[in-house]
């Protein structure tokens, strides 16, 4: 097994030969691989894995190995411990997992590069499965059947070696002494030939063979005795492994046996094709892993049903996430628009990708301003009374590596420098144009593991809440937000509002309940437009605080 990583540098020479893949040529004379996914040269027999670029950080693959030492033979590279050889192991077939998932759930996708394979996983038509997935149905089947094969082993060994007296007082003769008789030569019980256990047995050599190239985890049944690697390599290479599974096909009844049965038959005619130069290159490829990315984080957040026109905007952009959620005033619900960007560890949201955020907000506003003015039932974006928008929430989330590689836990974390802001006036938050978007970094592991366990769908409302926490903290960082005239009548505060239109203008919002919510740009201890407050308490109102919730 080889692993190469995305858009890294290579020297020509340290890339293994990739029949049907062109390297980019770069100007210095390196080059670089567009590609993240699986490929299997059945000429040399190597699994290759392209791992996305997310997982370098500052020039070294996870942080911590040269991309070279990745595709040096076992014992030569850098990952000399059999638990960083796993984790290689188990993160590059996640990768080729969610591709696989990415084309089923996508079909009509133009991303993925595939030629004499369809290698999706949960379509396991003839011809459609690579040597990839045989190997990990063996595995996963391993894992589920433990129960089954210790089972057998003490059915197999029970009575074995226990001595026959029948057979041996019958055809030998015992040594007198002190009138007792012992017998020298006792007869032990044999067992006729257990086909479950040699099928069993077959299965562990296999997965002993497979574990020098892939260095998975499999859990060792010690209660069967299997055979070495290398003999299994010489089944192979001699084509005598499908001879010896059909030999005692006809002995297996139980559907666990049968379907092991299958899997080994399926895996050992695969790899002596291979070994005899009839299997074609397999691979499973995509040139922009962004997309599969995207789907990844809209798994998570997304919204399955949306109104057509929402995400495929008029202008022809698309928004990545989209959903509904309590607005930030706490006023019924508005939409949440998250924007997922796949960059390696050390780069920047760039300026384009700010001002397309910026525009995927403002045309999800004017999406709902033009259902309210066709008396359409729409979600509240403006306050016909005071003309103030609700603040459309708005952030970018990007995948990061934790330190110790774990993919057990979330880690959202909010990124403090990526905070960007878009408005026409400094203090009109309830300005239509006044947006802002707040950047996040989330684990990118955690991410990847929930996406293939789930089968894509898997909404966590964790995330939503957060979101809505840290863009509200964000806000009463920036502003002082008052509840005006609870006491005041209905007629009173559109009297008010009325006379101090311009001066009120984007800075007051009214609620469905009618509450008037005014919020005032910090400065310093006090807010910057100290007029408006002295200019309430002339009217005889005493605004109080207002907590977003």
């Amino acid at each position: 097994m080889k692993v190469l990583i995305e858009d890294y540098h290579y020297s020509p020479t340290d890339l293994p030969e990739l029949n049907g893949i062109t390297p980019i040529e770069l100007n210095d004379g390196q080059v670089k691989l567009p590609y993240v996914g699986y490929y299997y040269d059945s000429g040399a027999e190597e699994t290759i894995f392209i791992l996305p670029k997310v997982f370098l950080k500052d020039s070294k693959a996870f942080g911590k190995y040269t991309p070279e030492s990745l595709l040096q033979d076992k014992g030569k590279g850098e990952l000399q411990t059999k638990d960083s050889q796993a984790l290689l192991f188990k993160i590059s077939v996640q990768i080729y997992q969610a591709i696989a998932l990415f084309c089923e759930r996508h079909p009509e996708n133009e991303i993925t590069s595939h030629r004499e394979l369809a290698g999706v996983i949960g379509h396991r038509r003839d011809g459609e499965t690579t040597l990839l997935d045989l190997i990990l149905a063996l595995i996963r089947f391993g894992k589920e059947h433990q129960s089954l094969f210790t089972y057998i082993a003490m059915i197999a060994h029970s009575g074995r070696h226990k001595i026959h007296w029948t057979k041996t007082i019958r055809t030998t003769s015992p040594i007198l002494q002190d009138g007792k008789p012992y017998y020298l030569k006792c007869k032990t019980k044999e067992k006729a030939i257990n086909y479950d256990e040699e099928l069993i047995c077959l299965f562990y050599s296999t997965l002993d063979y497979l574990k020098q190239s892939y260095h998975f985890v499999a859990k060792r049944n010690l209660n069967y005795e299997t055979e070495r690697p290398h003999i299994i390599k010489r089944l192979i290479e001699d084509g005598k492994g499908t001879r010896r599974l059909r030999q005692i096909r006809g002995k297996y009844f139980t559907d666990e046996l049968v379907q092991l049965w299958h899997l080994l038959y399926a895996f050992y005619e695969r790899a002596e094709k291979a070994a005899q130069g009839k299997a074609h290159d397999e691979r499973l490829l995509v040139r922009n892993f962004n997309s599969v990315f995207e789907d990844m984080i809209d798994s998570l957040i997304g919204e399955k049903s949306l109104p057509a026109g929402l995400k495929e905007q008029k202008d022809g952009k698309i928004i990545d996430h989209i959903y509904q959620g309590r607005s930030l005033i706490g006023d019924g619900n508005i939409y949440f628009i998250g924007d997922s960007k796949y960059y390696r560890e050390d780069s920047t949201v760039g300026q384009l990708s700010r001002y397309k955020q910026f525009t995927y907000a403002k045309n999800v506003i004017q999406y709902h301003i033009d259902l309210f003015h066709k008396n359409a039932q729409t979600l509240r974006y403006r306050d016909e009374l005071t003309e103030g928008y609700n603040p459309t929430p708005n952030f970018f989330i990007r995948g990061t590596l934790r330190d110790d590689l774990s993919d057990k836990e979330i880690n959202l974390k909010l990124e403090g420098k990526g905070r960007y802001e878009s408005k026409h006036f400094e203090d009109r938050l309830f300005d239509r144009d006044t947006l802002l978007v707040l950047t996040y970094e989330i684990n990118f592991l955690y991410v990847l593991s929930s996406y293939v366990q789930n089968r894509g769908y898997a909404p966590d409302n964790t995330l939503r809440k957060q979101f809505r926490e840290d863009i509200i903290k964000t806000l009463e960082e920036q502003y002082h937000f008052y509840e005006l005239w609870p006491e005041a009548s209905a007629k009173k505060k559109k009297a008010f509002i009325k006379k101090h239109f311009k001066r009120l203008l984007g800075k007051i919002y009214q609620r469905t309940d009618e509450k008037l919510i005014l919020a005032l740009k910090k400065e310093g201890d006090t807010v910057m437009d100290k007029g408006i407050l002295n200019l309430i308490h002339k009217n005889k109102s005493h605004p109080k605080d207002y907590p977003l919730d």
